[in-house]
């Protein structure tokens, strides 16, 4: 069967709504087309047209196989006897929101959490590996040392207070037995371009940025300073945390998609943006990370035995020789800090400390990661800053600190006050200064590239274009130090980018439609749930772990999972959510899920489909593309079987 083309001219549309109130009455459905774009605040209207994917992932994530794609035509059809609305609740959605669960909302790279946790309830952990990655390419990472804000606002905290689903746990499970299998999951990659793209840095958004580009068949090459890959994942965060067969495994699935890692290449001596242009580069993707120690700024910081916090951890990651005291000092209330103060037991010190400004509700560092470190006897010393540092036959002593009385203003902003005359002396053989990471700009001015009012690289917010055409910034060099999952999230929208900045498109036409809003939510149905509790992760006692670096947490087994995953209450619609361009829509009023399906039963007929034939701007066509008029600028295609 010949190509059918829908198109649709943006540019002309006037939001007058006639396609549709034409989609609803043809098909007899409570929902049509949705605003996606508002222009200089008038709506546009245009039918979401479904893209028939081939790995649909509506398909994947319907725990009903009410979705299903015919092998033959390709088309993706859904049996509306078969959906039973996936437990969702009544309510209606405003035209510029759409209905979803909480734990996509929270999550910064959109994993379509239920999805995959339904799969996992059902047993289907290949189709749930499958689904992940195509939002992420860091799942067992992300299931060990993402912050999991997917949990924190889960619906089932309703019903038994404080016990969220264990979703990072979940996500850990299904990625672990997909990397230990004989054949882990590699996306396939779509048709090989002959365009290259370069990525600096090989941490999560600059290998996420990768494995995106590498789907869609461009030729990827990434270099990265270290001597390993893998960014602050390899050499900030300890091995106890993220084992490294862990990390190295899921890298080497982005290089199994045909992406090339160069370690040891120093962008601004060993390449430039002027060297890659000359060897053929089309775009540069600039992800290097925050790898300098922020400073105390006191007296006799460079004293023999006073260490830099990211130095430290990245020494002991590579193997380099590192000693400790038997008594350190942590300076910082981060995870960094923590980390530190642990690393340090681990390489033999007797008595460590951790010492902040903040109170103990105050500290950045993760609640688990604090109960952690006091149960390995460290110490943590709240609400007090380092005023110098102390000398003795020329090595450091020990620390002054001076208490401080409040870290934050009225406004909220970091802006500690002290009590200088409220001093307390604390002895050791070493401190390690944690409290922060910067930016390494030194190739920055050479290259031309403007610093943003943050102390990161200057980029469009949208697009992550930096003034430089065709180069383009992301993470934490960017937007500043963030999570893993917010890093992956960057990466993906600079991958998107840079296609369209390749295939010559415009980088900003239709971004907007990420401001519709992913309407939580929040009032699920109680009346049938899993009973069970929270599972709990199971982890090596203390005085199994403080002498190696062996990893804590150990993982769920397959039943635990399984009825974890189970304990899920569906409170959102799994098709909604997993669909990768909002076509999937629930209708309120059946309290069924429905969709554009390109007018099937047309198509066969050589029939037009409704919302083509009213529109009054005429700025919908249907029809073969040889016949499309002359002239494409404003329009958008979709070509189906």
């Amino acid at each position: 069967m010949e190509k059918i083309t829908l198109m649709i001219n943006q540019d002309d549309c006037n939001g007058c709504h006639a396609c549709e109130v034409a989609c609803k009455q043809e098909h007899g459905l409570g929902v049509g087309p949705r605003v996606i774009r508002v222009i200089e605040k008038s709506p546009l209207f245009v039918p979401l047209f479904c893209h028939h994917c081939e790995d649909a992932p509506c398909a994947l994530s319907c725990p009903e196989d009410a979705i299903t794609k015919n092998q033959e035509t390709g088309v993706v059809l859904l049996d509306p006897e078969k959906c039973n609305g996936c437990n969702a609740v009544e309510g209606k959605s405003g035209v510029e929101k759409q209905d979803t669960s909480t734990c996509k909302v929270e999550c910064p790279a959109h994993n379509d959490v239920q999805g995959y946790v339904g799969l996992a309830a059902k047993g289907k952990y290949q189709e749930a590996i499958q689904l992940i990655k195509k939002t992420s390419p860091f799942p067992s990472v992300c299931g060990r040392v993402c912050p999991h804000p997917c949990e924190s606002k889960c619906n089932r905290d309703q019903i038994d207070e404080d016990e969220p689903v264990a979703i990072r746990s979940i996500e850990r499970f299904l990625a672990d037995q997909d990397l230990s299998s004989k054949n882990p999951y590699v996306p396939e990659v779509k048709e090989a371009r002959d365009e290259k793209i370069a990525i600096i840095g090989s941490g999560p958004a600059g290998l996420t940025a990768a494995y995106f580009l590498a789907r869609e068949g461009y030729k990827i090459t990434v270099f990265e300073k270290l001597p390993v890959a893998g960014g602050m994942m390899a050499i900030g965060i300890p091995e106890y945390r993220l084992p490294k067969d862990i990390l190295s495994g899921e890298i080497r699935v982005i290089q199994d998609m045909g992406v090339e890692i160069k370690t040891g290449v120093t962008f601004g001596t060993d390449i430039t943006l002027e060297s890659l242009k000359k060897d053929g580069y089309q775009a540069v993707f600039l992800a290097t990370g925050l790898h300098q120690n922020s400073l105390l700024n006191v007296e006799r910081e460079d004293l023999d035995g006073v260490l830099k916090g990211v130095d430290f951890l990245r020494d002991v990651s590579l193997g380099n020789p590192v000693s400790v005291g038997k008594r350190v000092i942590a300076v910082g209330g981060g995870n960094v800090a923590i980390d530190v103060a642990l690393t340090s037991l681990r390489k033999g010190a007797k008595e460590v400390s951790v010492v902040c400004l903040e109170q103990r509700d105050e500290m950045p560092a993760w609640e688990s990661e604090i109960e952690a470190a006091i149960e390995e006897g460290i110490t943590i010393i709240n609400c007090f800053g380092p005023d110098k540092f102390l000398e003795k036959d020329g090595r450091l002593s020990g620390i002054e600190f001076k208490r401080c009385t409040c870290v934050f203003d009225e406004d909220g902003c970091f802006n500690p006050q002290y009590d200088g005359t409220d001093l307390t002396k604390l002895e050791g053989d070493t401190v390690i200064v944690a409290i922060g990471q910067v930016a390494d700009l030194s190739f920055v001015e050479k290259q031309g590239i403007p610093v943003s009012s943050i102390g990161g690289l200057e980029a469009d917010p949208m697009t992550l274009e930096t003034p430089i055409e065709g180069v383009f910034a992301g993470g934490d060099i960017y937007h500043g130090p963030k999570t893993v999952a917010e890093a992956i999230a960057s990466g993906k929208e600079a991958a998107v980018s840079i296609d369209r900045y390749v295939r010559g498109l415009d980088l900003r036409a239709g971004r907007d439609m990420r401001d519709i809003k992913l309407t939580p939510i929040t009032e699920p149905q109680k009346e049938k749930y899993d009973p069970a509790a929270r599972a709990q992760m199971p982890c090596l006692k203390a005085q199994e772990r403080v002498t190696n670096f062996n990893e804590v947490y150990l993982g769920f087994i397959e039943d635990v999972a399984v009825q974890e995953a189970k304990r899920c209450i569906s409170c959102g619609t799994c098709c909604v959510q997993a669909c990768p361009y909002g076509i999937m829509q629930f209708n309120h009023e059946v309290t069924k899920a429905v969709k554009c399906d390109l007018c099937v039963e047309k198509r066969d007929n050589n029939e037009a489909p409704a919302c083509s034939l009213v529109c009054p701007a005429h700025c919908i066509y249907w029809g073969e593309p040889a016949e499309f008029p002359s002239g494409i600028d404003g329009w958008l295609q979709k070509s189906v079987p």
